[in-house]
């Protein structure tokens, strides 16, 4: 009797063995194809990257011009905040000359006495670390290989022989005439792509008083107001230089200077 008992004790431990094992290759079995059916085929990831890639494509140029932009933008508040406080203190100091009859528009033709050249001049002397170019050759201060007003070749070059200088910081500013009130202020210096409305900007002498773009008496130097025509001052047809400080568009108008 024992032995028949234990034949069927080992029948049975062998056939509970067999079903555990076949229990446990099917939930294997039932868990490998649930994986199979849950992953992406090599097709499918090939064709979700390049969507995504796409898409980074189109949106990180934009996202990175609006990054630039922020930096231009502090940039040129940082020069127009520097110029206005060495304004002030040659002012103060009596420095600065009368802009009487000393400008194109005044008079109808320049009229050779660089007045607006002298005051450019007597500026840098309240700025440290400034290195000036007013001998006639501009070229160490000044990239000229971008837009300045410049009239012909497209609006793009300089006059070699105009004032400028370099701050501290490497901003540049650039004087288009001794006898004319524009200032173009590079706040990127020599890098590219020195254009006005990007990396340049037109700021003019003025009186705090007087809402015109000539002032006798000078005590203050503005932006010039955005521009959304292509001409002298803005060949690419949109010039945010008044709201890319104040973050105001609605502060344009025609340009004076045609």
């Amino acid at each position: 009797m024992k032995p028949i008992l234990q034949c069927f004790s080992g029948s049975f431990l062998a056939a509970s063995k067999n079903k555990s094992i076949l229990a446990t290759t099917t939930v294997f079995s039932n868990s490998s194809s649930f994986f199979n059916k849950a992953g992406f085929t090599l097709a499918e990831v090939l064709i979700t990257l390049g969507v995504i890639g796409i898409v980074a494509a189109m949106t990180i140029p934009t996202l990175m011009t609006k990054i630039q932009n922020r930096q231009y933008g502090t940039a040129y508040k940082k020069a127009l905040s520097t110029l206005n406080q060495a304004l002030r203190s040659a002012n103060d100091d009596g420095a600065l000359v009368s802009m009487k009859d000393g400008g194109e528009v005044d008079t109808g033709h320049n009229t050779g006495l660089g007045l607006t050249g002298k005051n450019f001049v007597a500026i840098t002397k309240y700025m440290t670390g400034v290195t000036s170019c007013f001998d006639g050759d501009n070229t160490a201060c000044w990239e000229c290989n971008g837009q300045a007003g410049k009239i012909v070749d497209n609006y793009m070059g300089c006059n070699k022989q105009s004032y400028a200088f370099i701050d501290a910081s490497g901003t540049q500013y650039y004087l288009y005439n001794s006898d004319e009130w524009p200032i173009v202020i590079d706040v990127n210096g020599v890098s590219k792509p020195n254009e006005l409305g990007r990396d340049r900007y037109v700021v003019y002498f003025a009186n705090s008083f007087n809402s015109g773009y000539y002032s006798d008496d000078v005590d203050t130097i503005k932006p010039l107001h955005d521009l959304e025509t292509k001409q002298r001052w803005c060949p690419s047809g949109y010039c945010p230089f008044t709201s890319r400080l104040f973050g105001d568009s609605s502060k344009k108008s025609n340009h004076p200077w045609n």
